[in-house]
């Protein structure tokens, strides 16, 4: 049961919008990691075709084939994808908004040691190095998967 309401806590944190938008780092939100950091997580990445099926599927591809370990889907809504990344013993989940024009990470919970430390709608300002380091992955293999979009 304890373990049930720590993964309630841990997971039910997510945005309630599940629609990208333009990255605006607040630079008055304190604690915060370098804009570098956030900007390889959380910088919305463009789509090369409008068809949501195909933007849906590049992006579980880009989960698949993210360098190093790969993430596990964890389930849907209209207009994302839950990205599940496990590692000893730490968890996270992004949120992988998408529309027509674009595709974002956001922060949707996490257990242990990559519990977001400062979340401002979605964008998570201060985490564990290796947070910034296994999503900055996920984002780059997505957009590599995005750029093939169309042309294969």
């Amino acid at each position: 049961m304890r373990l049930l309401i720590i993964l309630v806590f841990a997971f039910g944190l997510g945005v309630a919008s599940a629609e990208p938008t333009p990255l605006v780092i607040d630079s008055k939100v304190k604690p915060r990691s370098s804009k570098g950091h956030i900007e390889a997580v959380h910088l919305e990445i463009p789509t090369n075709t409008s068809d949501l099926r195909e933007i849906r599927l590049r992006i579980v591809d880009g989960m698949l084939k993210t360098r190093g370990r790969i993430w596990t889907f964890d389930g849907e809504g209209d207009g994302y994808i839950l990205a599940r990344f496990d590692y000893r013993g730490n968890t996270t989940v992004m949120r992988i908004e998408y529309n027509e024009q674009l595709v974002q990470l956001k922060y949707h919970g996490a257990y242990r040691g990559f519990v977001c430390e400062n979340l401002v709608e979605g964008i998570c300002y201060k985490n564990h190095r290796g947070y910034y380091n296994y999503t900055k992955n996920l984002r780059a293999s997505i957009q590599q998967q995005l750029q093939t979009t169309g042309g294969d």
